[in-house]
């Protein structure tokens, strides 16, 4: 059996809007174990609380295909499989935000763009692709993203290898 990473629980618990709280009640654990296990500070948090989690986050449309990748299982209309590179939906934006862990605020002023711009496109549906009116967001939000080591090979998939690779050469 696989194990879930922390970045892939930090990054669906907030894609879902489920707080700390909300896996520490499913799991019945304190939510200071949650949260040591989203910063990596615990040894067999996932090894205990995978399997439960996985199948939590399968019933919610979320995968791991594997230790690096994040995947949104969708209904979404025939249209998406010419998904174009020039999107990016509302799940990769706030799962990569999470994944790199800052906030909106912090990742707008980064690329010179308005926090509301960020705001608006995260309460939409998660298969949805963002669609803000200055064309000049999405692709500074891809580089943004890409320069964390971050990737979307297709619209509802995050690939963060290298995100991990660059922390662990720190």
């Amino acid at each position: 059996m696989k194990n879930i990473s922390n970045l892939q629980l930090r990054s669906a618990r907030q894609v879902l809007n489920f707080g700390v709280r909300d896996i520490a009640s499913l799991l019945k654990v304190s939510k200071a174990s949650v949260s040591k296990a989203e910063l990596g500070k615990t040894r067999d948090f996932f090894f205990k609380h995978s399997a439960p989690l996985l199948d939590f986050f399968l019933d919610k449309k979320i995968i791991f295909p594997n230790e690096y990748t994040i995947r949104l299982q969708h209904d979404a209309p025939d249209c998406y499989s010419s998904f174009e590179s020039e999107y990016i939906t509302r799940f990769q934006l706030k799962g990569a935000r999470s994944i790199i862990n800052i906030s909106q605020y912090e990742l707008a002023m980064g690329i010179d763009i308005d926090k509301n711009v960020i705001s608006r496109a995260e309460i939409i549906e998660n298969y949805k692709p963002i669609n803000p009116l200055n064309t000049n967001v999405i692709p500074k939000l891809r580089d943004a993203f890409l320069a964390h080591g971050i990737e979307f090979p297709d619209p509802f998939s995050i690939f963060f290898k290298k995100y991990v690779d660059k922390a662990s050469n720190y």
